[in-house]
């Protein structure tokens, strides 16, 4: 009977239980369908983005198939013309893009290796990693078995005539309201390796490229090479035939590209630095090597010389800058220590005055020093990635910088010295002091360089064009950066001018001090020079 009657309590007890398992497993199930309901939700929304994106992809291949289409009757029609009126039609050529047989090569991540340090793996091996290289050279030319330099394999297009196809076209900014330019290309120089540098005299009677073991005179008007100083400092080449002599075994100096050239402000001597870390000074007349500068210990990358012939300024993957004495080649002063830069100078310039040094830096830092006593003036950080050119404006109140980021900034100079550079505060100004970032190449910014009167800027990239843009503009309308750069302020529209004038990198950009011609150098194993006009 205990028994029993204990079993009859318990029922109750039993039923709750049963009750609270039923509403759990309830609530369990109906967790599950909502997640169930959820998961059919997402995967009918992903099943209707693929078809969306099949969608855009067909009609993508639509129309590529009609613009190839589109092409290739425009090329028809443009052959059949020709041999109409007598010419003779280059043959057809492929529509796949052209190989990259002389870029600038991307960089490649080695042990131990900062942002700025580049590696480049070339048949085989590792060239220019380390701690203050720059990026290796844009193609280096083959070689055949018995070391000489191989010619370029592709010979230019020509008409029935023999004339030179052109090669290069250019493009206007239509928001832009500037005065349109006519540019028109005067002389073709080719080289037997990447052209590193080009640099015209003060008076514009010369430009000068460096390239590899030679840095060579031109005369700018005609375009006729006058002679070729040896990197090695032993010798001047006349003529073609002693040139063939540098690249046997035995016969000359090793490769050595001469990566910047200058000249003095009366224009009779022609400053060349080279990867075998000294800076060659040539006296232009006489054919002699005037001075020859050691002191670094690293490739030289960049030479300047002062505005009253007084010093040289060059700058090294070493991490400094020097200033050395014209009369005596001694170094007087040497920019940098153990606070920065941090790695390689890529680019030296001295300002119009003779008041500071600027260097840009692998460590993506512009630096401006005070010539006269080596104090460290102003840093100015803003660059992503490294820099690779400065450039002071003729008036000596800015200073351009051009970064492996795609970017070129704009740094005003008008009040120098107004924050200790080391301090938060410092480097809150230097941020503050960038008047502009211009922003419109696709690929790295290797070279900047203001038009003497200031009127324009000028850029060499690695995407192969020369872009023109207006300062005047950016600093008329009063403004500095805007809050989001990927938006363009008041006053900048992007590049007033684009031109696509080379085969490959264009490396270096200089223009005439005399006159209105820019050069530019190229991995494309060619230098050019131009004329602009207005229209």
């Amino acid at each position: 009977m205990m028994s029993a009657r204990k079993g009859k309590e318990r029922i109750p007890d039993l039923l709750e239980q049963l009750q609270g398992e039923y509403e759990a497993l309830n609530q369990e199930h109906s967790v599950s369908k909502a997640q169930r309901d959820e998961y059919q939700r997402k995967l009918e929304e992903q099943l209707q983005d693929m078809g969306a994106m099949t969608q855009n992809l067909k009609e993508l291949a639509t129309q590529h198939q009609y613009m190839k289409k589109t092409y290739e009757e425009e090329i028809v029609r443009l052959r059949r013309e020709i041999e109409a009126a007598g010419g003779t039609a280059p043959p057809s050529r492929s529509f796949a893009p052209p190989p990259e047989t002389m870029s600038l090569p991307s960089f490649q991540s080695t042990p131990g290796s900062r942002p700025g340090q580049a590696g480049l793996e070339v048949n085989g091996g590792m060239v220019g990693g380390g701690a203050g290289s720059m990026l290796p050279l844009a193609g280096t030319p083959s070689r055949d078995a018995g070391g000489v330099v191989s010619a370029m394999s592709s010979a230019p297009a020509v008409d029935s005539e023999g004339r030179a196809l052109d090669d290069w076209n250019v493009v206007h900014n239509p928001t832009c309201s500037s005065t349109k330019m006519n540019i028109s290309l005067r002389h073709t120089l080719s080289h037997d390796s990447v052209v590193c540098c080009v640099r015209f005299s003060t008076d514009g009677r010369y430009m000068s490229t460096g390239c590899n073991k030679m840095a060579v005179l031109y005369d700018a008007e005609t375009g006729n090479r006058i002679c070729m100083f040896s990197s090695d400092g032993a010798s001047v080449v006349e003529n073609a035939e002693d040139l063939s002599t540098l690249s046997r075994p035995g016969g000359g100096c090793v490769d050595s590209y001469v990566r910047s050239v200058c000249f003095s402000p009366d224009s009779k001597y022609l400053v060349a630095g080279a990867e075998d870390k000294t800076i060659k000074v040539w006296d232009i007349a006489q054919r002699r090597l005037r001075h020859s500068l050691v002191g670094h210990t690293k490739d030289i990358y960049s030479v300047d010389y002062s505005s009253d012939g007084r010093f040289i300024i060059s700058g090294s993957g070493d991490k400094r800058a020097k200033l050395w004495d014209v009369v005596s080649g001694e170094c007087v002063r040497t920019f940098g220590d153990e606070e920065g830069p941090k790695d390689g100078v890529t680019s030296v310039a001295m300002s119009p005055d003779g008041r500071y040094v600027a260097a840009g830096s692998l460590d993506r830092v512009v630096r401006l020093w005070e010539a006269s006593t080596g104090a460290l003036l102003e840093k100015y950080d803003g660059h992503t990635d490294s820099v690779y050119s400065v450039s002071f404006s003729p008036d000596g109140k800015f200073l351009a910088s051009g970064s492996l980021d795609k970017t070129l900034k704009l740094w005003d100079l008008t009040q120098v010295g107004k924050a200790a550079p080391g301090t938060l505060a410092g480097r809150e100004a230097g941020r503050d002091k960038c008047r502009h970032t211009f922003q419109g190449h696709k690929d790295f910014v290797l070279s900047v360089v203001f038009a003497p009167q200031g009127t324009w800027l000028i850029s060499g990239s690695k995407d192969r064009s020369v872009q023109f843009w207006d300062p005047r503009k950016v600093l008329a309308a009063g403004n500095t950066r805007a809050p989001n750069e990927a938006e363009h302020p008041s006053g900048d529209h992007g590049p007033v001018l684009i031109l696509q004038g080379h085969q490959n990198s264009v490396i270096s950009v200089a223009h005439s001090p005399a006159g209105m011609l820019f050069a530019t150098g190229s991995g494309d194993k060619r230098s050019r020079i131009w004329q602009y006009s207005f229209a």
